[in-house]
């Protein structure tokens, strides 16, 4: 099986869904490069872009010095997100300012001349990111790159809601600090819910598109994976059950250890109250029928047709 290398791959979603359990089995491909998040563009309520900050610190791409001007933003830590506080070993900047030089610079080139030259470092051939953008701006990658591949990531909300919690609440914060942060965990929650079933729903009938849901991965993986790696053309191999990782999605925490932890399906149920999980459920009754969830059970899916808009 060969894949066509001009069909990028794009993990969308939201934050705790699994996407970078499915990122790491989808990079054992050698075929495949899915760059870290990029931050490219996001809600402004929710932090700052790289498209905002390419506006304040480098100005309009079409006046002199914006070449240097950008190459120096992207090494210089400011950018949000891990990738950018580690772009000097991750982007080869020689090449990159070649690429970005062999084109008139506009937010598409920037974009594209980001992910061919990471893959490259890496000895891809193939283009593809988790989370490149926030998922709100799933447009924004179909026009750029009409034939890119989507997979989009979720998760049953209240786990999502859970893990979110459990990352951001610190035990010696006080009682006002951990009450403020699950308030805004509950609105964030509640949010991302909307957001998953709209871009879901606006997706679901497209061919290059496929949802991918946490549960479904953690239940059956040898199914689910082959079933991913089918819709991307690429082949399986065994060592995608096996994902090295760190993270509560997983078996064991630490550098040798590896595997998908099924009873992390289930942790949500002692980390939450059952006010707090009714809230979410009779919140979203819509969502959750469009997402295949109802009452904690998980509509069984063998065939991407289940996902198709009523």
């Amino acid at each position: 099986m060969r894949p066509d290398s001009s069909r990028p791959v794009f993990i969308i979603g939201g934050s705790r869904t699994g996407s970078t359990m499915l990122q790491t089995i989808l990079s054992t491909s050698p075929e495949i490069n899915l760059t870290d998040e990029l931050q490219f563009r996001s809600p402004w309520w929710l932090h700052r872009d790289l498209v905002s900050d390419i506006k304040t610190h480098v100005g309009p791409l079409d006046k002199p010095g914006a070449l240097d001007r950008l190459v120096a933003l992207l090494y210089s830590g400011i950018p949000v997100g891990w990738f950018w506080s580690a772009s000097d070993r991750l982007l080869d900047r020689d090449m990159l300012y070649s690429e970005l030089s062999s084109s008139p610079l506009t937010m598409r080139t920037i974009f594209h001349a980001i992910l061919k030259v990471h893959a490259h470092t890496r000895n891809k051939e193939r283009l593809g990111a988790k989370f490149p953008m926030h998922y709100s701006n799933t447009q924004q990658l179909l026009d750029w790159y009409p034939n890119c591949l989507l997979i989009h990531t979720t998760r049953n909300p209240k786990a999502v809601y859970a893990s979110q919690a459990a990352k951001y609440l610190k035990s010696d914060q006080d009682w006002n600090s951990r009450s403020l942060m699950r308030c805004k965990q509950f609105v964030h929650i509640n949010i991302q819910i909307s957001w998953t079933a709209r871009v879901h729903k606006q997706l679901c009938n497209l061919p290059n598109y496929r949802l991918s849901r946490y549960e479904d991965l953690v239940l059956n993986p040898d199914y689910n994976i082959r079933q991913l790696c089918d819709f991307l053309e690429i082949e399986f191999h065994s060592e995608m059950l096996s994902p090295k990782q760190f993270g509560s999605s997983f078996d064991r925490i630490g550098r040798d250890r590896q595997g998908i932890e099924r009873s992390s399906l289930e942790l949500w149920r002692t980390s939450m109250s059952r006010v707090t999980a009714k809230a979410i459920e009779v919140g979203h009754r819509r969502a959750f029928k469009i997402l295949g969830y109802s009452n904690d059970t998980i509509t069984q899916s063998t065939d991407a047709a289940i996902f198709r808009s009523d």
